[in-house]
């Protein structure tokens, strides 16, 4: 399921890919810890808002490296964000890691960003 919402973002097909969360999905720190002003998303309007916005500004792409599960609901996605800026044509790669939680439904209604695996394994094990 995280796989097939990940392609679907890299497509920007925006609507398969919020067919994967619910309507109130919750998303904290959208991107990363160093982006500025953004605590949380919530609801599918809000993240849809946000992709467009982040897309129009730069071609981020979503690569994954490693798929952890931990406990009953959550998953650890291990990844490199690419983002090549449309203006400047600079091409930066981060890491970073998404835990999504799912839903018996199998959608995520909870999305953490953390900058490394290991703080996303620590502290999701937390909760």
């Amino acid at each position: 399921m995280l796989r097939k919402a990940i392609e679907a973002f890299n497509r920007r097909d925006f609507d398969a890919a919020l067919a994967f969360v619910t309507d109130d999905i919750r998303w904290e720190r959208f991107l990363s810890k160093t982006e500025s002003g953004t605590a949380a998303v919530r609801g599918k309007e809000e993240l849809r808002a946000a992709w467009d916005s982040q897309v129009e500004a730069v071609d981020l792409r979503v690569e994954p490296e490693e798929f952890i599960p931990i406990g009953e609901v959550w998953v650890a996605v291990v990844m490199q964000l690419v983002a090549h800026g449309s203006a400047s044509e600079i091409t930066l790669r981060t890491p970073a890691t998404w835990v999504w939680a799912i839903n018996d439904g199998g959608q995520a209604f909870e999305v953490k960003t953390y900058d490394t695996r290991e703080e996303a394994i620590r502290d999701t094990k937390q909760d």
